[in-house]
């Protein structure tokens, strides 16, 4: 008597939404390891378990791939700053500053990548990267309970850049501690808008 073969494990299709879905989710898992110019097409239909030539019936482009990929992390990076609902107003630009040092801590290259990407001029980053700029403007504001005009935007716009750098610096190199990194930057952020 002779055993049958184990049946062969049945593959679901997915629909094109859940796949391009799949695709960018492990672009975002690469991320933290891989800045997004990084990421090889072929390596993410390996994981994917999909020839290249099928992620690119999802994606038409590489430049299309990475611009959703980096959208959703740049999503991701708005969700976690985003203050908690009932938050009180003044715990709100210092719960964002932690929330924001913590993940430039965890994602620090790739974080670091997004930013000298957009400052590199490379359109598709670019875009995302002032998309979520002026995001964050919006909450700095109101959370400071400043009014909206260009020239206070301008001013929370430099001091962005500066945090941005400071922070990027500091996870290389900390040359204080994470509270008075905190501290630091709040307290430019209060002289500027003042």
């Amino acid at each position: 008597m002779t055993a049958s073969p184990a049946p062969e494990p049945i593959r679901l299709r997915r629909s094109a939404g859940d796949r391009r879905a799949q695709l960018v989710q492990i672009g975002l898992e690469l991320l933290p390891t891989t800045p997004v110019q990084e990421l090889t097409i072929d390596e993410v239909a390996r994981r994917a378990g999909i020839s290249r030539s099928l992620l690119f019936h999802y994606f038409a482009t590489k430049r299309e791939y990475y611009t959703a990929v980096t959208r959703a992390a740049a999503d991701l990076l708005w969700e976690h700053l985003l203050p908690r609902p009932g938050t009180p107003r003044d715990e709100l630009v210092p719960g964002m500053l932690d929330r924001y040092v913590g993940w430039v801590e965890t994602f620090r290259d790739t974080h670091l990548a997004f930013v000298r990407g957009a400052a590199g001029g490379d359109p598709w980053v670019s875009e995302v990267y002032e998309e979520t700029r002026a995001r964050l403007v919006d909450v700095a504001l109101e959370a400071l309970d400043l009014p909206d005009d260009a020239r206070r935007r301008q001013v929370v716009l430099a001091w962005f850049a500066f945090t941005e750098d400071l922070v990027g610096q500091w996870t290389r190199e900390p040359t204080m501690s994470r509270a008075e990194l905190l501290t630091l930057l709040r307290d430019v952020l209060d002289r500027l808008t003042t």
